[in-house]
């Protein structure tokens, strides 16, 4: 693993569309930045390599017992974002936000092997977009990983496909969701894309902070989320939605796309008008001016995990609800993994320094520590 040339890094988002993955827009060099300005030391890293497995594949009609496998072996360059942040006395804690982009425990361990290129790091803290199977934790337990505390809302989110034609996107919709669609235009609720300025920015935060407020989760300073509003938008690979109702108001939803893949990043909405349901017009028109880029999927985010739902309690409860009308694909992922290189100075950091800084940052800037 190497630094990535200036080239490389002009041309950086592309790199990580070609990541075996797919790509995140939490590996994307406006999300570098954005941290850039956060706190953090975003290090623009490359793998390449070969990625060498062992292939099953049985044939219709052939018994199983007679496939011996194969082994197949492909040509991988892997670019990841990794965030860097010095603690004096400790050393370098990197953290790689949704990768690295990986599709497999066996690619992520040929990534990792390189411990030398984690300078001065104390530990390395990873974030693949693998499936949360028995087999995937046991694959990463092998490698020397332990699992950590997780720094996104949640493992868990659902995809809706946006390849078919519209009208077969809707019709899998529940039948209450299409039917809160199109009571949500019957009454003349409208869909925008904002620009990222001062009054749109500051509208969406303050219905961000509605909804952060009844799922009881800390709202970030509104210039933290203007900062990477902006720089995906300046980028080509995000954009505000809002829903009125006239000059009023109700839902706001920013997205984000690299590629065929899009994000549900941020959204909140108004209690006033809530039988309107603008929030499933305001999702519909985002899909459909997604599909019109070429999108092909679209991360609705955070959702409770397969055993969480139906737990009436649960914080992310209404968001099921809420997302899982448009559809049931339900991905869980591994979630944060941790590398731990300095053993002493991560026990150090983990027990006593980390709780402090936590606190702190939020005292000082109400903002938190990734």
């Amino acid at each position: 693993m190497r630094p990535a040339e200036r080239s490389e890094i002009e041309s950086w988002d592309e790199l990580v569309r070609a990541n075996p993955d797919g790509g995140h827009m939490l590996q994307t060099r406006a999300w570098g930045e954005t941290k850039r300005r956060w706190g953090w030391d975003p290090a623009y890293m490359v793998w390449e390599g070969r990625d060498t497995r062992e292939s099953r594949d049985v044939r219709a009609g052939r018994d199983p017992r007679e496939d011996r496998g194969t082994r197949e072996s492909r040509d991988v360059r892997v670019a990841i974002l990794f965030l860097r942040r010095h603690l004096p006395g400790l050393g370098w804690l990197w953290y790689a936000p949704k990768g690295p982009g990986v599709d497999s425990p066996e690619l992520l361990a040929q990534v990792l092997a390189e411990r030398d290129a984690f300078a001065g790091a104390f530990r390395v803290e990873v974030e693949p977009e693998l499936a949360d199977t028995a087999g995937n934790r046991a694959a990463l337990l092998a490698m020397g990983l332990k699992k950590g505390v997780d720094v996104q809302i949640a493992r868990a989110t659902v995809i809706v496909d946006l390849t078919p034609p519209e009208d077969e996107i809707l019709a899998g919709f529940r039948s209450k969701t299409r039917y809160n669609v199109r009571l949500a235009a019957r009454h003349a609720v409208g869909v925008t894309q904002e620009p990222c300025e001062g009054p749109a920015i500051s509208a969406m935060h303050q219905l961000m902070g509605a909804a952060f407020n009844r799922a009881d989760y800390p709202l970030r300073p509104e210039s933290y989320y203007a900062t990477y509003w902006r720089l995906f938008e300046a980028s080509g690979q995000g954009a505000l939605l809002v829903a009125r109702l006239g000059d009023e108001v109700l839902a706001g939803a920013y997205v984000c796309w690299l590629g065929q893949k899009a994000w549900y990043k941020d959204g909140g909405s108004s209690l006033r008008h809530r039988e309107l349901m603008a929030p499933h017009l305001l999702q519909w028109e985002a899909m459909r001016w997604l599909k019109r880029k070429g999108v092909t999927s679209y991360d609705l985010f955070a959702v409770p995990g397969r055993d969480e739902i139906g737990v009436r309690d649960h914080p992310l409860a209404g968001l099921w609800q809420f997302k899982s009308g448009f559809s049931t694909d339900l991905r869980e992922f591994v979630g944060l993994w941790e590398l731990v290189l300095q053993p002493r100075r991560e026990a150090i950091w983990r027990k006593a320094a980390e709780p402090v800084v936590r606190r702190a940052r939020w005292r000082l800037r109400h903002d938190l520590l990734y």
